[in-house]
């Protein structure tokens, strides 16, 4: 054989080396920590396991969840940041299995393992990993990459961080977004009477015309200003519930800048409380009964003692 061609061998089997020590390398995950630079530039966050799936897109700067059947809510940032955070200290170590038929095992196949993938605004995939179950120590969590079957061990995330699947888990409970010092008009209606609150300043306020008492009014202020849902209402599960059912009481609230609106309907005397919404596109919520009676005052409860 001709020195010749021995060359031409020689470089032919030194660039399948290179080529096969790139495939190599490329098969390995050399980045550490896949989502920490990526995290805070997400502009979409999609959680998924087996066909159900969630997504969260940043609207000048709030964070909304819907579903891919459903409406777009204002989600809890106190809830979205342990999934923010984890995503951002999260930290791949030591590969434990190289084995597709082993994923059942870790909670990592399509059904069972928690798809996490972050996407910038116009849909392109920042970063994406699989997690499974907590690891045995309860300090690590299973982890893989969607395209390899390799099983790693990753800190920096607890399972329970990436929640549930179920979209009022991850919804902000605030119902009225208008601060104390900004509402200006509060209309209550209810079955045989009605409450007109105008301010007129700071600490003089108006009942139907006449000068009102200012505590009751400063303290359902500070109701309103701060009213939370204590859960949201399944439609599946309480379908006589409707937006146009709830006509028990309606509270109109004016501010200085935006209103509000909260339809009531009849209490439930088992659960003791009542149906509320806050807008036709904001679904039901469930309101305890005794905030509600807290909201639904008489004339009688603002006039001024003589």
């Amino acid at each position: 054989m001709s020195f010749a061609i021995l060359k031409k061998l020689g470089a032919v089997a030194a660039i399948l080396a290179i080529a096969w020590l790139i495939y190599v390398y490329r098969q390995v995950p050399h980045d550490k920590t896949p989502f920490a630079k990526m995290a805070d530039q997400a502009d979409q966050i999609i959680l998924e396991q087996g066909t159900r799936r969630l997504t969260f897109h940043r609207e000048s700067g709030v964070w909304k969840v819907g579903t891919s059947t459903g409406p777009f809510y204002a989600a809890d940032i106190e809830v979205v940041k342990p999934l923010i955070s984890g995503m951002k200290n999260l930290q791949i170590e030591d590969e434990i299995s190289e084995r597709s038929d082993r994923a059942g095992d870790y909670d990592l196949t399509p059904e069972l393992g928690y798809r996490v993938r972050l996407l910038n605004a116009q849909g392109g995939v920042l970063a994406e990993g699989i997690f499974g179950k907590q690891a045995p120590d309860y300090g690590h969590v299973y982890f893989r990459y969607p395209d390899k079957p390799e099983v790693y061990l990753a800190r920096g995330v607890v399972r329970g961080d990436l929640g549930r699947l179920e979209q009022n888990i991850w919804r902000s409970r605030q119902l009225i977004d208008i601060p104390e010092t900004k509402i200006e008009n509060i209309v209550i209606e209810g079955k045989g009477f009605k409450s007109d609150l105008v301010r007129v300043s700071t600490d003089v306020w108006m009942l139907n015309g006449q000068p009102a008492d200012p505590a009751p009014v400063n303290a359902l202020i500070g109701i309103l200003a701060h009213l939370k849902a204590n859960e949201f209402i399944d439609p599946a599960v309480n379908p006589t519930l409707t937006y146009e059912s709830l006509t028990e009481a309606y509270v109109g609230i004016k501010g200085a800048d935006r209103s509000a609106e909260i339809r009531f309907g009849a209490p439930d005397a088992k659960s003791k409380r009542y149906p509320i919404s806050v807008g036709k596109e904001s679904g039901l919520a469930w309101l305890s009964e005794d905030v509600a009676k807290a909201i639904l005052k008489r004339p009688s409860n603002f006039t001024l003692k003589k």
